[in-house]
């Protein structure tokens, strides 16, 4: 009787051996799926343009330190904007802000008016503001050191007539300001920066001469500019910025 009972459980096992072998063989000749790739990371290229460093407002000029580059997804970079390696920054100082910019706003060829482009000195101009020229030489523009948007004060130096006394055959040279606190827009005819415009090389071809300044006056101030400049000679004398915040000119003497 209990061989009756073995052989039927040694049948199954023998069943299921053949059935685990079989399945194992089928495993083993089916093929086996590659090995994932390791995913690639996406390159963005980039640009680098050119945007304001700071607030910028209309009517300010633009110096080295108020632009700065930054990197810019190199996707459709509009035309108009100034791109490293295809443009020189340095075409923009003393250009003058046409709309008013935040910080990282990118710098465009609307967004300033560069010297000797028309409206140039328009949009320099306050409201209510003349410009008006004067003629300077190396002496009496701080040998070409004051730039546009500088604040200056004006001087007239005059030789006065003897008017008596132990020496009344000697004259008498005066100096005295006249305007204080007065921008300047231009140095030279063509306002391109302090080394541009109305400039005359000497031999060597090395050094150039600024011959003319154009300042931002009030109305009666240009009055006096007119009526001085016929008078004596003008110097400009510099003023520090981090002093003074006004711009417009205070009259000192009245003609």
């Amino acid at each position: 009787m209990f061989r009756r009972f073995l052989v039927p459980v040694v049948a199954l096992m023998l069943a299921g051996a053949a059935a685990y072998g079989a399945r194992s063989w089928l495993e083993r000749q089916r093929p086996q799926p590659a090995p994932a790739a390791a995913a690639v990371p996406e390159v963005r290229s980039f640009k680098e343009i050119l945007v304001a460093a700071s607030p910028l407002h209309v009517g300010t000029f633009s110096r080295s330190d108020s632009l700065r580059w930054q990197e810019w997804p190199d996707i459709d970079v509009p035309p108009t904007y100034f791109v490293r390696g295809e443009d020189d920054p340095e075409e923009l100082e003393g250009a003058v802000v046409r709309r008013d910019l935040i910080e990282g706003d990118p710098i465009t060829e609307g967004s300033l008016i560069r010297p000797g482009e028309r409206g140039f000195l328009a949009a320099v101009l306050e409201p209510d503001m003349r410009a008006i020229t004067v003629p300077v030489d190396e002496a009496s523009s701080n040998a070409g050191l004051i730039f546009p948007g500088d604040l200056v004060d004006l001087i007239l130096t005059q030789t006065l007539a003897a008017t008596g006394g132990a020496e009344k055959d000697v004259p008498r040279r005066v100096s005295e300001t006249v305007l204080e606190r007065v921008r300047v827009l231009a140095m030279g005819r063509r306002m391109e920066g302090v080394l541009a415009g109305d400039l005359e090389a000497n031999g060597k071809g090395g050094s150039v001469q600024v011959r003319t300044a154009t300042l931002e006056v009030t109305p009666r101030g240009a009055e006096v500019v007119a009526l001085v400049n016929e008078l004596g000679k003008l110097s400009l004398s510099l003023r520090g910025l981090a002093q003074d915040e006004g711009r417009h000119d205070a009259l000192l003497r009245c003609f």
